[in-house]
């Protein structure tokens, strides 16, 4: 007996870009929590303001809340930013003197937080975002 067939392209699809922008977004809060701990700390300021956001994201109001809240707890849910690659984050501080700081220095706390997600942790979260979609 003939087994009918459908085809679910776009069904897929979007489930494909959903688990995308979860592995992104896993990735980017990582790579923050990473760049926190290795984050020279002098008032604390600077480890509490690094986050991830979306590249739109407004960060007018940063300076006052890292004073007294972790950005990276406190900002809810991210919708990444969308790219001709796909889904994109940004992780960094926006704090003006956190740049002055890093500027020169190739932005070393989130280089290093960087390097310690790549690889087989970078491949665990993308590989556990895309169970989660069922794919």
């Amino acid at each position: 007996m003939p087994m009918a067939r459908t085809w679910e392209g776009l069904t897929f699809q979007a489930r494909a870009h959903r688990a995308a922008g979860r592995a992104s977004i896993g990735i980017g809060m990582a790579v923050a929590a990473d760049t926190k701990r290795l984050t020279h700390r002098v008032s604390g300021t600077l480890a509490r303001s690094v986050h991830a956001a979306a590249p739109s994201a407004d960060h007018d109001g940063d300076e006052n809340s890292a004073l007294t809240q972790d950005l990276m707890m406190s900002k809810g849910f991210i919708i990444p930013g969308a790219s001709p690659e796909g889904p994109t984050l940004e992780v960094g501080s926006w704090l003006p003197y956190a740049c002055a700081e890093w500027i020169g220095r190739n932005h070393p706390g989130i280089t290093q937080g960087l390097e310690g997600v790549r690889g087989a942790r970078a491949t665990s979260i993308v590989m556990q975002a895309f169970r989660e979609e069922g794919l």
